[in-house]
């Protein structure tokens, strides 16, 4: 009896272990610093009643003005995530989700310096074969320097243009 109460036992204890995936990790790669760049990749394809935990990561190389956001798209509202929500490492978490019609967006907007960064996606899947797609954006984000130097060219163009006037 205690043989069957174990074996029993260890049954459960796996299938419990196979509701739960850990996740997978994703590499966004670096965005181009020359103007504007954007870069969207999907998730694992997960079955149903999984809780998950993905990590996602990309480099900008000069301060940009960066968003990220993770979308699922799903065609009856039994489809959506539960859950479902984000973390910008260091930065701080966003969401919950917000549901449109048949999506669901989770997104985080603002500056970032230089640096490898490190997103976390979580949630739980109530369909099999639940996917998301996440995206990070970023524009460079011009250096105190730049400023002055335009600001300093415009001086420069103004007092060439007060001189020609009074020639």
């Amino acid at each position: 009896m205690k043989l069957k109460s174990f074996a029993a036992g260890a049954v459960l204890a796996v299938a419990s272990f196979g509701a739960f995936a850990a996740g997978t990790t994703k590499d966004l790669g670096t965005l181009d610093s020359t103007g504007f760049d954007s870069v969207s990749e999907g998730s694992a394809k997960y079955g149903a009643n999984v809780s998950f935990l993905d990590t996602w990561t990309f480099t900008i190389d000069v301060p940009s003005a960066t968003s990220f956001g993770a979308q699922q798209t799903f065609a009856a509202p039994a489809g959506a995530i539960t859950g479902f929500g984000g973390e910008l490492v260091g930065v701080g978490t966003f969401g919950p989700a917000v549901t449109t019609g048949s999506t669901q967006n989770l997104s985080w907007a603002g500056s970032l310096g230089a640096g490898t960064y490190t997103v976390h996606i979580w949630g739980t899947t109530v369909l099999k074969n639940t996917t998301y797609t996440a995206t990070v954006s970023a524009l460079p984000v011009p250096e105190p320097t730049t400023y002055g130097m335009m600001l300093g060219g415009l001086a420069l163009v103004g007092a060439v243009a007060a001189r020609r006037k009074k020639a």
